[in-house]
């Protein structure tokens, strides 16, 4: 596959276009070149139409510790080398053709090698489950005969979503948090209960499911969906600058500008829109559901915040009782991700 690589400012982009398989990508800093997000990983197997994607958050509070320097003398935290070794093993993992894919064996291997030749045994005692923490959020999937298959892997609050013309945006991941319910988080910020780290004791949770295609999957860290004003306005983000683009790298430009007016935090998203001609295909498909999320949840959001705190709390309120039985309908139970 051809990867087009873009640089704007502290952001980092990517996209590429094919009949069946369209794909962008982005990351970025809110401090340049000290960010705690891995690239965001994009694999595709073209003869089998096969592929994965995802994201990796380093753990700032739970990694703030240094493991070293550059040779320019800046700073690299555990939650830096964190996300981007276990993208690397994540990567090793998916194109190794005799691996074992299951969740326990992606653990089995990250916990295996993850600190290898950065951490001595006497720093790891005693703070174990807090070395080299980072978020993974994984769509491996398999798409033919018109429908796509996939394998949710996820540790941690970074998320996997779906989205269908019609029924629009799907999480297919349940946050290692409690609450799970996407709009208290984006009201609180409660401890994760279960991300990657050094030296095993994690889970990699698993949920597996179908859809038919043309469709879109999506991988993204928090920095995109958790400093919007509801659930429906990440749905909103991402169509409205679809919208506004002419092709794949201009999307990703739009996307990197607005989650950078907004977001507190780096921000990673992978992206893949399978089935759908051309990008002008994709555009179109997803036309009927933008103007639906503008005008139930996004417009009232914007009016509502002229009028003060109460009118706002019950315009979200309002907006996610509407909207939440679509957004959830894929989610696994919160027991028992393995299925």
């Amino acid at each position: 596959m051809d990867i087009h690589p873009g640089n704007r400012g502290n952001a980092r982009l990517w996209h590429h276009v094919e009949s069946g398989f369209i794909s962008v990508a982005v990351c970025t800093e809110k401090i340049a070149n000290q960010g705690e997000d891995a690239d965001p990983l994009v694999l595709y197997h073209r003869p089998s139409a096969s592929g994965l994607l995802s994201v990796f958050d380093g753990v700032g509070g739970a990694g703030r510790s240094l493991v070293g320097r550059t040779p320019s003398g800046r700073p690299r935290t555990q939650a830096w080398l964190a996300s981007r070794r276990v993208r690397g093993l994540v990567e090793e993992w998916f194109t190794d053709g005799s691996a074992d894919f299951s969740p326990e064996a992606l653990a089995a291997r990250i916990s295996g090698r993850l600190a290898t030749g950065v951490l001595r045994r006497g720093r790891m005692r005693g703070g174990l489950q807090r070395q080299l923490p980072t978020t993974l959020a994984a769509l491996a999937f398999d798409s033919r005969a018109g429908e796509v298959s996939w394998q949710v892997l996820w540790a941690g609050d970074s998320r996997c979503y779906v989205a269908e013309p019609e029924a629009g945006l799907q999480q297919l991941s349940a946050d290692d948090t409690e609450p799970a319910d996407a709009l208290a988080l984006l009201l609180q910020d409660p401890p994760m209960t279960n991300m990657v780290h050094a030296g095993g004791g994690f889970a990699i949770n698993r949920w597996r499911g179908t859809a038919h295609v043309p469709c879109v999957l999506i991988t993204a860290t928090d920095g995109f969906f958790g400093y919007v004003g509801t659930p429906a306005e990440f749905e909103h983000l991402l169509w409205d600058t679809l919208l506004a683009s002419q092709e794949p790298m201009h999307w990703s430009v739009l996307l990197a500008e607005r989650v950078e007016s907004f977001t507190k935090d780096d921000a990673s998203i992978a992206i893949a829109a399978l089935g759908f001609e051309d990008f002008a295909a994709l555009r179109a498909s997803f036309r009927w559901r933008f103007d639906r999320v503008h005008e139930e949840h996004a417009e009232p959001m914007r009016r509502a915040t002229s009028m003060g705190r109460p009118a706002v709390v019950a315009t979200r309120e309002r907006s996610w009782l509407a909207y939440r039985g679509g957004y959830e309908r894929r989610l696994p139970p919160r027991e028992g991700n393995d299925s």
